[in-house]
């Protein structure tokens, strides 16, 4: 097993999508992922959404958290496969130019688009969707030198809040969570004992979102041996943990309802429910992907394939339209049609203009920031010793 896996572009892809679905109820529906905590525009559909497994569409928190055990997997497989210390090593020379060029492009993207003032229809959008939990985005002063510092500084090394896009506050842990299992998979990957180190580190990061890696890496370690305890063809086992993952992927991130399906889950034991749980959901799709074959051929279809492909673009553009595109065609059509007439064709149309965006934005930033870090690591790794012909 060499190369790209499809069925986990495939499932990168769905997440990708269901990121941005999150993201349009959150400017226009919020209500829809927030429960009560903002007025209804979809009457009861509203509580449901955000109360029942239902708001496994728009679960965009449980998909970052597939982003992230997908990364510790994919990051740290090829080490596990052959033990070579030089695959981490180059992965992770790499890693910050590869995830740097794409978010610089979306950063200066969005600094465009608050120097024309068209997030002022994001603003107003905020007026009829009677506010949300990015209500405060888009009210700052564009500069260009803040722009690139936060870009190349904040994003990745300061994390939080990012004014010039809500989703950069993932990069920082995905750049550091994936030093993380570069830095786990160098020191105790081929130890014997090396499981030890791996529940440690659970035990550390439950209440982080770090914890997603580790689950991640721990995957990559099981599946690429031969023979495993962990490995199972048994369908009915993995139906029944896949519906358990889904659940927990579900675990509302609006406060939780008087007698919610949910209500046993909120114990105490974990210091932020929602995150864990997710994690853990995600971790448990994870495990029966890696295990089944009928889910592995439904993820290898040509729609999540593709979206998978874009995934990385697509999660960098989709909210800087949604702000102002989305916006401003809603604004224009809510005069004629009823609210969620409105949100819906503004959806649609959406999604024909993010779809493309996001392409052209993989062929031709996605790629030469993958195709820029392999240079650089490939001058950085050059040998310095002169040859006979230099000297």
């Amino acid at each position: 097993m060499t190369g790209k896996i499809t069925y986990l572009d495939g499932l990168r892809g769905i997440a990708a999508i269901n990121v941005m679905i999150m993201h349009f109820f959150v400017a226009l529906a919020p209500a829809m992922v927030y429960g009560d905590k903002y007025p209804s525009h979809f009457g009861s559909l509203d509580h449901i959404f955000s109360t029942t497994p239902l708001g496994l569409i728009g679960a965009g928190n449980f998909s970052v958290c597939i982003f992230f055990v997908l990364s510790g997997y994919v990051l740290t497989r090829k080490f596990f496969q052959t033990k070579e210390n030089s695959i981490v090593i180059s992965s992770a020379a790499r890693r910050y130019l590869r995830l740097f060029v794409p978010v610089f492009a979306a950063v200066m993207f969005s600094y465009l688009l608050a120097s024309t003032g068209l997030y002022r229809y994001y603003i107003e959008t905020m007026t009829f969707a009677a506010g949300s939990n990015y209500r405060d985005y888009w009210t700052f002063t564009p500069g260009i030198l803040d722009a690139v510092r936060q870009a190349a500084w904040n994003s990745f090394f300061v994390g939080g809040a990012i004014p010039y896009n809500p989703v950069l506050w993932t990069m920082s842990i995905e750049f550091y969570g994936s030093m993380l299992v570069f830095t786990m998979a160098l020191l105790f990957g081929s130890l014997r004992n090396r499981w030890t180190f791996y529940l440690a580190a659970v035990l550390a990061l439950i209440n982080f979102y770090y914890l997603a890696f580790i689950i991640g890496m721990v995957f990559a370690d099981i599946f690429s041996s031969k023979k495993s305890i962990f490995k199972t063809d048994n369908r009915i086992v993995l139906f029944i943990i896949l519906i358990s993952g889904l659940f927990l992927g579900s675990y509302p991130v609006s406060p939780l309802a008087e007698n919610s399906v949910y209500g046993f889950l909120n114990n105490g034991f974990f210091r932020d429910p929602k995150m864990t749980y997710h994690i853990i959901g995600a971790g448990m799709v994870m495990y029966v992907l890696l295990n089944s074959i009928d889910l592995q051929k439904v993820f290898s279809s040509r729609v999540p394939v593709f979206l998978g492909k874009i995934s990385y673009s697509l999660y960098l553009v989709h909210f800087p339209v949604i702000s102002t595109f989305s916006c401003a065609l809603f604004l224009l059509l809510y005069p004629v049609f009823s609210y969620v007439q409105a949100v819906l064709i503004s959806f649609v149309l959406s999604l024909l203009l993010i779809i493309p965006l996001s392409y052209l934005f993989y062929k031709y930033i996605d790629v030469a920031g993958v195709k820029l870090s392999k240079e650089f690591y490939s001058r950085l790794s050059r040998p310095l010793i002169p040859t006979v012909q230099d000297t």
